[in-house]
């Protein structure tokens, strides 16, 4: 494979979901590594398509680690030489390598001379050389290393290349929906996304409960989210409605608590740390609700897309601070001008994950009824079976049929996650959950604001518990439930 057509490949991975509503390109990606071409700092303009999407090195904050990489080019019949920074890529497996011979500082012997060697892996990572040795003396991925990197495969999150005005207008839609008059209370749903529940009036016309399912929707509120939280109102296309009182019942969980034990109006206690633990657990659940839901959501997926959608905010100079509702970091990065081989700092922003929490208890709490499917003369009956904890379902440890495949996902990553890598987890864990249902005829979950954190082994009288009051005629039944749930059997039945 030449090296060209390698990054076709990876630029094919970036655009391949080309069915993304509104989706135009318009972003750029500035991630030291594989070649970008010959643009300089002040002429990369949107539409710019690279193939530098790889998975790299990151330390638990969710920054890329940086190398210093000593080159040495030749511009204007002049040579020149400097320091510039590269990151250290994820690999597939060890190989051999014809690597440049550099001295201990790092510079490279005079003249550039090559030698063979075994790049040994740990981890993913090069482990027996600095990771400098597998750019060329420009700072280029040497060509046997693409082989082996790890494209970031965006699939559906290839809509954060959408122009910045259709999210905006995505946020509108939202807003309107929430205000239309129809909505009495908003919890999240199974998993994690905003859920709409309807006013008795609105029930009565047949307008249903629903969760906020739409990609760019999804992506609209995580970037309001990531960058401003609730803070702002619906007239700056904000979300501060949704903790507002006087509008909505709001009820959510931070979701490192080890026990639910019912639901909780949000938050009883509005300190700074409790309102970003409940925004940032939500924003999980939304870039989840974004994403394809055919492979697994990574760390580095992630901090792509903040890169492109600009989270945080970049600050009008390098010495401000970026927008952002979360701690961020600003990262120094010497680059290599293409066209005179000069270099040039550039600085990157990054969301700082390093007081994030994560425990999988919601999963052990939110049950989902079973039912047996029967076909009858061409169609089909469903009857009430069992209840199961989605926990259990991801462990695919449910006693009908398997229904989560992929388990080794959700077994590898058990009990309390922090930082970058519980965020990740978390998000990971909200597709997985999604996938498992939505897939599933079979199951029904509990969608109404208490039924997401369940009383242990109990049915639930939604009219005792739940702050909300319902019809029992719209809301209780047999088993399999009536209008939008019900109770009955040994646990309530529901809509999907």
């Amino acid at each position: 494979m030449k090296k060209a057509a390698f990054y076709l490949f990876l630029i094919l991975i970036v655009i391949s979901f080309s069915a993304c509503e509104d989706r135009v390109f318009d972003s750029v990606d500035d991630t030291p590594g594989l070649k970008k071409g010959s643009k300089s700092p002040t002429d990369v303009q949107f539409g710019d398509l690279y193939g530098d999407l790889i998975e790299v090195e990151m330390d638990e904050r969710g920054v890329p680690v940086l190398y210093p990489l000593w080159y040495r080019v030749e511009a204007k019949d002049e040579i020149v030489e400097g320091t510039i920074d590269v990151a250290n890529p994820r690999l597939t497996e060890g190989f051999n390598l014809d690597i440049y011979q550099r001295e201990d500082d790092g510079e490279p012997v005079e003249p550039p001379t090559t030698m063979n060697v075994e790049i040994e892996i740990d981890g993913g990572f090069i482990s027996n050389y600095s990771p400098d040795v597998l750019y060329d003396l420009e700072g280029e991925i040497l060509e046997e290393v693409t082989y082996h990197v790890i494209p970031v495969e965006q699939g559906r999150l290839n809509l954060i290349r959408s122009k910045p005005e259709n999210l905006v207008r995505r946020m509108a839609e939202v807003i309107k929906n929430f205000g239309d008059g129809t909505v009495a209370a908003v919890v999240r749903d199974y998993c994690g996304r905003l859920f709409m529940v309807r006013t008795q009036e609105a029930l009565d016309l047949g307008i249903e409960d629903k969760p906020i399912d739409s990609p760019l929707e999804n992506m609209a509120i995580y970037k309001e989210l990531m960058l401003y939280g609730f803070d702002r109102p619906a007239e700056q296309n904000g979300l501060q409605f949704i903790v507002d009182a006087d509008k909505f019942h709001f009820q959510a969980k931070i979701d490192r608590d080890s026990e639910y034990l019912g639901p909780m109006d949000f938050p009883p206690d509005r300190s700074i740390e409790t309102m970003k633990s409940i925004v940032m657990n939500l924003a999980a659940s939304c870039i989840a609700a974004a994403s394809d839901k055919t492979g697994e959501l990574k760390l580095d997926e992630i901090v792509l897309v903040n890169r492109f959608l600009g989270i945080p905010k970049p600050p009008n100079t390098p010495e401000g601070d970026p927008v952002s509702y979360f701690p961020t970091v600003t990262q120094e990065v010497r680059m290599l001008n293409k066209t005179d081989k000069s270099t040039y700092t550039k600085y990157r922003y990054f969301i700082d994950y390093t007081d994030f929490e994560y425990h999988r208890q919601k999963f052990v709490e939110t049950m989902i009824d079973f039912y047996k499917i029967t076909p009858v003369n061409g169609s089909y009956i469903k009857e009430y079976a069992d209840t199961y904890a989605l926990h259990d379902i991801l462990l695919d440890e449910v006693s009908y049929k398997s229904y989560y495949t992929d388990d080794a996902r959700y077994r590898g990553k058990e009990g309390l996650y922090n930082k970058a890598v519980g965020f990740a987890h978390q998000a990971d864990d909200y597709v997985q959950a999604l996938v498992v249902v939505h897939d599933n005829e079979e199951f029904f979950v509990w969608q109404m604001p208490t039924p997401t954190w369940s009383v242990a082994g109990s049915p639930i009288n939604r009219n005792v518990i739940s702050p909300f009051i319902y019809a029992p005629d719209d809301h209780e039944g047999g088993s399999g439930g009536g209008g939008n749930g019900g109770g009955g059997g040994n646990g309530p039945g529901g809509k999907k």
